[in-house]
């Protein structure tokens, strides 16, 4: 069987008053759910969960980067990709 692939980030958020209240958890779970549903009526199967990390060369973006906060060390950050599949 032959199988079409989709990637699409994924990345939650959640506040600091819900770290602190105990309901991070619950709303990274409800993120998720909405994705996996959206994904699923349209026929698309989770496969996996990735976490790439990317190093960026200089430049401007790196700048970029910097300046809003994205958790860059040396133009390193990461990013975080599902995986869905379904039959062509």
């Amino acid at each position: 069987m032959e199988y079409e692939y989709k990637v699409t980030n994924f990345k939650a958020e959640v506040t600091t008053a819900d770290v602190r209240k105990g309901n991070a958890g619950r709303k990274v779970t409800a993120q998720l759910e909405v994705l996996l549903q959206e994904h699923a009526r349209d026929g698309w199967e989770l496969q996996g969960q990735y976490t790439f990390d990317v190093q960026v060369k200089g430049g401007c973006f790196d700048g970029l980067l910097k300046v809003f906060n994205q958790n860059t060390q040396d133009g390193d950050f990461k990013i975080y990709q599902l995986v869905f599949r379904r039959p062509m």
